[in-house]
């Protein structure tokens, strides 16, 4: 019997647990091996899919399936299995061609199994395929196949921000659309959001919903972190500068980020 027995600690990847060098430090991966071993569960949560996602896995000491896609599968990323997948709905392929032709400077990834299609890439496409070592096929969106997992918008704040606003005001039943950094957006199912992901994955793993702890650090993170009896936001980060309620802020994402989270859960639970 560990401290940790019940207990599941939840990660965002970029801008949490991997820094600004790209690398993940040695000492969050100590850290974590530590909860491991007291009987903590540590689940990755992240906005990357399988196929950019699953270098990074191996490298991590991960025991129990990944959230991808903000929340969309819950996948063993030893096998590809999904425990829960939930597509976008038909109809996106209309919608994302309405939005492409009223906001033009936008471009639409779309992601189908394990393939990424892209229609009206620009210089934030190609950024992020560095960024997460992968490519796309570029064509309309009629021509790409369904159903989608789930769109990422990529473009100037400013113009997401409109197209938010729009999908918000008029497919708002039909649409998830959450900022993951400040020129990236994500589409996905209404309902299907990191928050929702993590409850539907506590709840595979037989995890109390008194004992869930997230970590992250943008506006994609927010419905985990509001959703956990606990959430972490590194310093400097945008959820840092939030102040929300129940969410404490730890080191930054350079300096130990989930070290320090879990340096915090031992002093609780050591304490119970």
């Amino acid at each position: 019997m560990g401290i940790f027995d019940g207990v599941m600690l939840v990660s965002d990847y970029d801008g949490t647990l991997r820094g600004s060098a790209r690398v993940v430090l040695q000492r969050d991966i100590e850290a974590i091996r530590a909860f491991q071993q007291e009987g903590g569960t540590f689940l990755m949560c992240t906005g990357r899919c399988y196929s950019t996602f699953y270098q990074q896995a191996r490298e991590l000491p991960l025991h129990a399936p990944t959230l991808l896609s903000n929340g969309a599968t819950f996948c063993d990323m030893d096998t590809g299995k999904e425990l829960f997948h939930y597509d976008l709905p038909l109809r996106a392929v209309g919608d994302v061609r309405e939005l492409g032709d009223r906001f033009p400077g936008v471009a639409f990834e779309t992601y189908y199994g394990e393939e990424i299609y892209c229609w009206h890439p620009n210089a934030f496409t190609q950024w992020h395929m560095e960024l997460v070592k992968s490519t796309y096929t570029e064509c309309e969106p009629e021509k790409m196949p369904t159903p989608w997992l789930k769109v990422l918008l990529e473009g100037e704040k400013a113009e997401l921000t409109q197209v938010r606003e729009w999908v918000l005001s008029h497919w708002s039943e039909h649409y998830e659309c959450i900022f993951s950094n400040e020129n990236l957006m994500e589409l996905t199912a209404k309902g299907v959001h990191k928050g929702t992901g993590v409850l539907r994955a506590a709840e595979k793993l037989g995890i109390a919903p008194e004992h869930i702890y997230c970590a992250g650090d943008n506006d994609n993170d927010v419905p985990m972190l509001t959703t956990a009896a606990l959430g972490f936001a590194p310093a400097g980060s945008v959820v840092a500068g939030k102040g929300l309620p129940g969410v404490q802020v730890v080191r930054d994402v350079d300096h130990g980020c989930i070290e320090s989270v879990i340096e915090f859960l031992t002093e609780r639970y050591q304490s119970k």
